[in-house]
């Protein structure tokens, strides 16, 4: 059977696309650019606010970027502000609510703690290890009162999203709205919030993931993967 063409490619950011707080490298930029010239639409699915990934996509440089941001809870098109096209996935009051006292509980023990301003989730950042163990323990504590919400752990922040709203259910919705099949798309990610969309995707690619059977393929790293995004889609200009 042959397989369906790519449409979409989806990159999740840190330590995907570049390193986390780093640049991306560009020749890397060089090869997306080149891919869009090819005809598939590329997307940013991140952790990070939409307004973040505009700033850093505005650098890429790419005629018809997406970026999906805070885990698949806003999806916009182009690097505009204010957006032309923007949407919110839908949630629960439950959740909403829920999310809201977990930052009024945060703020009574850590009053300077800095939140990543999302328009759904919560991200707290702590500062070090004794305010993130101080977070941790306190959703163990209220882990009745945040039944409607998932928790990622990384190791700089903590990501409080609705439930249902994931990398995979902003996927689903942006392949509604462009008309793309999972079979068509193309996702890259290197965390355990990337996960949903290795799902939904028809092929996953994986950086130096620890559990490599989540994904199509595994990479060390993200050169080896842009080598392998060059040679599957520019092949023909080689």
């Amino acid at each position: 059977m042959k397989s369906m063409e790519i449409k979409l490619l989806v990159f999740d950011l840190d330590d995907t696309i570049a390193e986390t707080g780093k640049e991306v490298l560009a020749e890397h930029v060089e090869i997306m650019r080149r891919v869009e010239e090819a005809g598939v639409r590329i997307a940013i699915c991140s952790g990070k606010p939409t307004y973040y990934l505009c700033g850093f996509m505005r650098q890429i440089g790419l005629k018809e970027p997406v970026l999906i941001g805070e885990n698949g809870g806003v999806v916009q098109f182009g690097v505009d502000l204010p957006p032309e096209r923007y949407y919110i996935l839908p949630y629960s009051v439950e959740a909403a609510r829920s999310i809201e006292y977990l930052k009024e509980k945060i703020m009574e023990i850590l009053p300077q703690m800095f939140f990543q301003p999302n328009l759904v989730g919560l991200t707290p950042f702590p500062k070090n290890k004794e305010e993130y163990d101080a977070i941790a323990r306190l959703i163990r504590e209220e882990k009745d009162q945040l039944k409607d919400v998932d928790i990622y752990r990384h190791f700089d922040c903590f990501d409080l999203m609705p439930t249902g709203i994931d990398k995979g259910s902003g996927l689903k919705y942006l392949g509604g709205l462009l008309k793309i099949s999972p079979e068509e798309m193309m996702v890259a990610g290197d965390g355990i919030n990337d996960y949903p969309m290795f799902s939904y995707a028809g092929t996953s690619l994986g950086i130096h993931l620890e559990e490599p059977e989540k994904v199509s393929m595994n990479f060390q790293d993200n050169h080896e993967m842009f080598l392998y995004l060059k040679k599957r889609f520019l092949s023909m200009e080689l």
